[in-house]
């Protein structure tokens, strides 16, 4: 039987714009856990009750909401809409991914919102005898708005998506599905077939000179969402990153390192001076910066402290580096996204002892408290050392009250109820903000002869706005052996005795082979984390696609490159003397060309 474990469970209550009353949103995100029993013919669970000749319906039992959906056959309505505990309103998995940028939660995300308290005439105008749902009015709009904003920035909802998005990122392609597929194309493929040459002597990507006339590179405009007033126009020098992710994502106490340079690479002879900011500053990240030849080298490390609140992941950060070049007024920009998340495996922490005659109250959430003027509500997270039930019910002892003391707007906020000591306050982002305003927030815990406080400083920001540059981009059959798939990680690079054809393991080595022994058949070692698959990889979750995607790609990529290492093996080891016999320099520059090739198939036919 499938058991269903909620990984988050948690409710607001929110004020729907224009008096038109107050919601209650609950949001669930389950983690499917456990075996399945009793299998019918299409892989879903046969019920206790049923009948032997009962037809069963079609149940996707991947989702992990599958269990609670009404509709099997679409399986799409994630989002309930009660009134008077009946549905009168659904939305399907579509909002997860397109309005709150959640995709990867799609199949895992419930959401129940209760209308009862919105006012009559509210009521009255969003249920009409005509419709079987709401009617799309006034009324709905504000409603829409309201459920979106409240849950788009969520922190634990933000926390769970990156967790996903870096499983996501980081997965290996299946051995068993790799396998079939390079048996098959050694099974299907005559030794004829068989084709190595030296990487230079291809035609190909690595052969090709960028500065070449003709070469592949055309300019093209883009529209680049970012803070930063970029200019309308770009021409080199530029500042790259090497390797070229999209995001910079890093665990605690872990190291990353990585390579600013210019292109074209001579004009790093003319750089000034070169500047790192991270926005908002995140002070337990440590950078070193060291000189390369042709650019400079950063390793990044955030170093956790001792009892460092979980609630303040993931953390987010801007990258800006600029520099100057000699002949040139304009400095250089490059930013990158920095995401920080907790470690895979936490243990969990220790309960918390909860008081019945409690003594503090902080806030958790990482500060300062950034509020986007008409963006999405802010969630800010609040801890006490209280028991829940001193503020539960419908006369409490303890009581909680927000107060905001500034000149400008003040902003509507809505307090959570605590679960095991931990609260949220909801700010709501009102368009009446200004940018450069600066809102001081008192939190209150008011009990029985005794009154706990804590304070925070929010500041208020334009939203982002779209800016446009200019950007150049460039474009026989024979009985197969015993073989071993073997997937390197780069903690496995210093232990391996064997070499990448003759080097050492690095990001620039997608796989090597090791013959076949009297003890061992031929190991096929393919590298996860080379620079250009780490690269291809991220790219693939950045665009959102989806995980069966990202996973065929993945096990096409690794596919090939291991049937190319098998090829390249039996060239190496043919008896014949027909053929001059390729040497390891030349594997090694094929391998390459192979595994960049692949790289670039993929990026331009969407397959």
């Amino acid at each position: 039987m499938t058991v269903a474990i909620p990984r988050l469970d948690k409710s607001f209550e929110a004020a729907v714009e224009e008096g038109y009353g107050t919601i209650t949103i609950r949001v669930v995100v389950l983690d499917k856990k456990g075996d399945e029993l009793g299998p019918t013919a299409d892989g879903s669970e046969v019920p206790i009750d049923a009948a032997p000749d009962e037809m069963l319906p079609e149940l996707d039992t991947k989702k992990a909401v599958a269990g609670f959906l009404e509709e099997p056959k679409r399986g799409k309505y994630v989002c309930v809409f009660l009134i008077n505990g009946q549905r009168q309103h659904v939305w399907d998995n579509q909002f997860i991914s397109r309005d709150l940028s959640f995709k990867y939660l799609r199949n895992h995300m419930l959401v129940i919102v209760d209308c009862d308290g919105l006012r009559p005439e509210a009521i009255a105008e969003l249920i009409q005898g005509s419709r079987h749902q709401f009617y799309e009015g006034s009324v709905y709009a504000a409603l829409e708005a309201r459920v979106i904003s409240t849950l788009k920035e969520d922190p634990d909802l933000k926390r769970l998506h990156e967790e996903a998005e870096d499983e996501i990122a980081n997965l290996g392609a299946g051995d068993e599905a790799v396998k079939l597929a390079l048996d098959q194309l050694i099974e299907s493929h005559h030794e004829a077939a068989s084709h190595v040459d030296a990487g230079a002597g291809q035609p190909g990507v690595s052969a090709r000179n960028e500065s070449t006339p003709g070469g592949l590179v055309q300019t093209q405009d883009v529209v680049v969402e970012s803070e930063s007033p970029i200019g309308a126009d770009a021409t080199d020098p530029v500042l790259q990153l090497r390797p070229e992710v999209p995001t910079i994502r890093l665990k605690p106490n872990d190291e990353r390192s990585f390579s600013i340079h210019s292109r074209p690479d001579g004009a790093w002879k003319a750089v000034g001076q070169v500047a790192f900011v991270f926005d908002p500053p995140v002070k337990e990240l440590q950078v070193t910066r060291s000189n390369l030849p042709n650019g400079e080298k950063v390793s990044l490390k955030f170093v956790e402290p001792e009892q460092f609140d979980d609630d303040e992941y993931p953390i987010e950060a801007t990258l800006r580096v600029t520099a100057t070049f000699a002949g040139f007024r304009e400095p250089r920009l490059l930013e990158r996204r920095v995401v920080i998340t907790p470690p895979r495996k936490t243990p969990p922490p220790p309960p918390r002892p909860l008081l019945d005659d409690p003594t503090s109250l902080k806030v958790s959430s990482r500060q300062p408290i950034k509020i986007v003027a008409g963006g999405a509500d802010v969630h800010v997270k609040l801890r006490w050392d209280g028991k829940d039930e001193l503020a539960a019910g419908p006369a409490p002892e303890w009581t909680f009250q927000v107060s905001c003391e500034t000149d400008a707007v003040i902003p509507t906020t809505f307090l959570t109820k605590p679960v095991e000591g931990r609260f949220e306050l909801l700010i709501q982002a009102s368009h009446q903000l200004k940018a450069g305003d600066q809102l001081n927030f008192v939190v209150e815990a008011i009990g029985p002869n005794k009154t706990l406080s804590t304070a925070f400083l929010a500041n208020v920001v334009e939203p982002v706005t779209p800016r446009r540059t200019t950007l150049r981009v460039q474009g026989g059959a024979q009985r197969r052996p015993p073989y071993l798939l073997r997937y390197l990680d780069r903690k496995d690079w210093p232990q391996l005795s064997v070499s990448a054809f003759g080097q050492p393991w690095s990001g620039t080595e997608p796989g090597s082979f090791e013959p076949p022994s009297a003890s061992s058949p031929l190991t096929i070692l393919i590298n996860n984390d080379t620079d250009l698959w780490t690269t291809f990889r991220e790219g693939l979750v950045a665009r959102k696609l989806a995980e069966s995607t990202i996973s065929q790609r993945k096990v096409r990529y690794a596919t090939h490159v291991a049937f190319h290492l098998y090829q390249m093996y039996e060239k190496q080891a043919k008896p014949s003397d027909e053929t001059e016999k390729p040497n390891e320099a030349q594997m090694r520059e094929e391998i390459q060309r192979v595994a960049k090739t692949l790289v670039k198939l993929m990026e331009v036919v969407q397959a």
